[in-house]
């Protein structure tokens, strides 16, 4: 939104005034981040630093809680901050968060992951493509997926129906041919990409995320459908997140608190009519799903009231 200095310092100003004195004002913190995108609010901090000496993460670590807490100092953190340190914690320690991963991973397009590669060294001294590789499954076509996408090569094709005519074929019969997904996902541009799944539905009538759910199970499941609805539409990809994090027995909220810290700014706009090819409606959804602040602050960031 490109907010000048001025600007900056009266939103940390803001911030400062609902956490004063007694009890919070949420909903001003929330109207401040509602003004901004990401890379807004990574000035209001510096800011905030400049006017109090201190940061608005800590500050707003004493006066928020839980997943309310963690979208609100998450969106002061800075983009790519966030991202690469995200990135780390689902690769480190015991276990791998693979869910986790999968969506940071494939929610990032060529530039994201060109910033992103220098940012995770910058934060941790390591190299993010070996920590990714060396801690996935190595045959796993989920895991040749992520490692295609975060090299990807996107470039006009110039072939719409006949890349249609290789994914059919590589879905016929007894086996898949994963190879020919994991190629073309990951050097089609967008705009083709659409034009092969237009192509494919009416040639073999059935869409091709229809093919994916049939030719895939599992993660490498989560991690095609994430990647063709991606390429259709980044905001289709959020709603698939948001849908796949609410369904079933418990919420995934740590889902929920990346793609909304991450997203919400770029892909918000259209996403309650985008939602209603996952779910019946994204504000009952959400309600459904969570409660307070929490549920406030989803409601408000995704503009689904």
């Amino acid at each position: 939104m490109n907010h000048q200095p001025q600007q900056y310092v009266k939103f940390a100003q803001e911030i400062y005034l609902a956490c004063k004195g007694m009890g919070t004002d949420e909903q001003r913190i929330l109207n401040v981040i509602l003004q901004c995108t990401m890379e807004d609010l990574y000035q209001v901090n510096r800011a905030f630093y400049a006017s109090y000496g201190k940061s608005i993460t800590r500050l707003l670590e004493k006066e928020t809680s839980g997943n309310f807490e963690n979208i609100l100092t998450g969106c002061f953190e800075g983009r790519y901050q966030y991202w690469a340190r995200k990135i780390r914690e689902a690769v480190k320690g015991a276990g791998t968060d693979e869910k986790a991963l999968i969506e940071l991973v494939i929610m990032g397009d060529t530039q994201d992951w060109e910033v992103l590669k220098t940012e995770y060294f910058k934060q941790f001294a390591r190299n993010i493509v070996d920590d990714i590789q060396d801690d996935i499954a190595k045959n796993a076509d989920w895991a040749r997926l992520l490692r295609g996408w975060i090299f990807q090569m996107r470039y006009p094709r110039g072939q719409p129906e006949r890349d249609a005519d290789e994914l059919y074929k590589a879905a016929k019969g007894a086996g898949t041919d994963e190879d020919t997904f994991i190629r073309i996902f990951c050097t089609t541009i967008p705009q083709e990409f659409a034009q092969i799944c237009q192509i494919y539905a009416q040639k073999y009538k059935k869409t091709l995320r229809e093919t994916v759910i049939k030719e895939f199970s599992g993660k490498s499941e989560k991690a095609f459908l994430l990647a063709h609805d991606f390429l259709l539409s980044p905001t289709k990809g959020c709603c698939w997140i948001i849908k796949d994090a609410i369904k079933g027995m418990g919420t995934r909220d740590r889902s929920l608190v990346n793609v909304t810290v991450l997203f919400r700014d770029r892909y918000a706009q259209g996403i309650s009519q985008a939602y209603t090819e996952y779910g019946n409606n994204l504000a009952k959804d959400i309600k459904g799903d969570t409660s307070g602040w929490y549920e406030k602050t989803l409601l408000q960031l995704w503009r689904a009231q």
